[in-house]
């Protein structure tokens, strides 16, 4: 058999006789685990050790990742899943993360060690899964590309690190998919549970459950409607506030204005190209993305039944949906969409690929990729460490019990210290997002209402009196910013070096 028919796979070559065709699994079995020719024992020792580095590399995990620990920790002391006590409103995305999480404080009083041994669980399924399924619907060879990708680039890696739930989302589907291609019972609910993991994964869920049969379907369909009732129960919505604040606050300004989530895609360049970190890392494979994931596009349609093509779909969903929105961009919210991308990619490299060249190319690059990303993620967190962190270990150790704190960096400041908190944004403070959408003085009329204690707020918003991000001007005058602040007095800052982005910490005098 030639290479080209070899990388062909099933799908797209005659069926070959019964004898030679391996049993569905999920997973490889302990002799394919274990051979080095296959696609599993290598990327797996090298996902081990890109995960290792990034643990030991990246000192704490992502400011918003401290938002769902604060639910948890409120959830396992007994006061309800609740950010500030007694306030009902779901300023989280992920209901079964932030469960998990509670369950990982209740075990262990440690939840970023416990998030991140779940996220590189979570890594191990989604490697082995979804390259046994392209070893069994495309080639062998696409499993390798896949496999080696996931497994070596470094946003993957930095993300399973960073406490937040796009590993188990993505994980999440890659089982879907692998039980869907076994024909387990088990399918239904775990394409219930997806739709819990974030709203995306409801999404997500939709496409899963059109290889479900009908009864696992009823099953997937009565796990989420159980979910979305507990969630009414308690919220009295099934809608995140964190998905309403984000989208009425940072608005929808559509695929050209957010085109970060697909340029990286063409080699023509259209216009600057995205200074986003993660993205402008990406375009590092710009020449080799855009004729695999087209190959590869071809090779998922010709297998368009499989349960590879339905996990690819799934994924490429949720994609875009944020192309077409123009969502905002948060560096977590990349991995389910490109893990979609790459599953085009690895399908349709081998088909372009003539000789070892290419293969060296894309290995250089993707090892090559870690240099600058230490000083993005490291430095990521290092910054987020600097500003945010100082500001939460300085209340914690002045502020009273209780107090109230209007703030935007919610989450280790929320996490850290004994504050009510009331956040500009409104993801957990409704009130504050509906008066942001009114228009210019929200930040005014809010201090006047709430009447915080504390202001934390970055050194620009009280020099020029423009907002960080999103909607609404936060002052109607320059008069109105300067009697405003004058009720507090500057008690500390992050950064000596004083900037635009130094947290400045007030209290109230009068």
């Amino acid at each position: 058999m030639t290479k080209r028919a070899r990388d062909a796979g099933p799908a797209a070559r005659s069926n070959p006789p019964a004898s030679r065709v391996p049993a569905a699994r999920l997973f490889p079995s302990p002799a394919e685990l274990l051979d080095p020719r296959g696609p599993y024992l290598i990327p797996l020792l090298l996902l081990f050790a890109t995960r290792i580095i990034a643990w030991r590399a990246i000192g704490g995990g992502a400011e918003d990742a401290y938002i769902t620990y604060r639910y948890a920790h409120h959830l396992a002391a007994g006061n309800g899943l609740v950010y500030n006590p007694g306030e009902h409103v779901m300023g989280f995305s992920s209901p079964l993360w932030t469960v998990w999480n509670a369950l990982g404080f209740l075990l262990t009083r440690q939840p970023l060690l416990w998030s991140r041994a779940t996220s590189l669980l979570a890594d191990v399924i989604t490697l082995l899964v979804l390259a046994r399924l392209l070893a069994r619907t495309i080639s062998t060879t696409a499993a390798w590309c896949f496999a080696c990708f996931f497994a070596a680039w470094p946003y993957f890696a930095a993300v399973a690190m960073s406490g937040m739930e796009s590993s188990l989302v993505l994980a999440w589907i890659a089982l879907a998919a692998g039980l869907l291609g076994t024909g387990s019972t088990l399918a239904g609910p775990v394409v219930g549970a997806l739709a819990l993991t974030r709203p995306e994964g409801l999404v997500a869920a939709a496409v899963l459950s059109l290889g479900l049969s009908g009864r696992a379907r009823i099953l997937a369909a009565a796990i989420v409607a159980l979910g979305l009732a507990a969630l009414f129960a308690v919220f009295g919505t099934i809608v995140p506030q964190s998905l309403v604040a984000k989208a009425s606050i940072y608005g929808a300004p559509g695929p050209w204005a957010g085109r970060y989530w697909w340029d990286w895609l063409s080699p023509i360049p259209l216009g600057r190209r995205s200074r986003l970190g993660d993205v402008a890392l990406l375009s590092l494979l710009t020449l080799l993305w855009a004729p695999t994931v087209v190959v590869g596009a071809r090779m998922m349609w010709r297998a368009r039944r499989s349960a590879l093509a339905l996990a690819t779909a799934a994924a490429v969903v949720v994609w875009l949906g944020y192309v077409v929105v123009g969502a905002g961009y948060f560096w977590w919210y990349l991995a389910v969409p490109l893990g979609g991308i790459s599953l085009l990619a690895a399908a349709g490299f081998p088909q372009i690929a003539r000789g070892p060249a290419l293969y060296v190319v894309a290995a250089l690059t993707i090892a090559g990729a870690w240099i600058p990303s230490r000083q993005l993620y490291v430095g990521r967190w290092q910054e987020e460490s600097g500003t945010f962190g100082v500001a939460a270990s300085y209340l914690r150790e002045h502020a009273r019990p209780g107090d109230k704190a209007f703030l935007e960096p919610i989450g280790m400041i929320g996490y850290e210290a004994p504050l009510r908190i009331v956040d500009e944004v409104g993801l957990v403070s409704p009130r504050v997002a509906a008066r942001r959408r009114q228009g210019a003085g929200w930040y005014a009329d809010v201090v006047t209402v709430e009447r915080p204690d504390w202001l934390v707020l970055r050194h620009g918003l009280m020099r020029t009196g423009e907002a960080f991000a999103g909607a609404g001007a936060p002052f109607r005058s320059a008069a109105e910013r300067d009697s405003t602040l004058a009720r507090f007095q500057p008690m500390a800052q992050s950064d000596p070096q004083l900037s635009d982005q130094t947290l400045m910490i007030l209290r109230r005098i009068r």
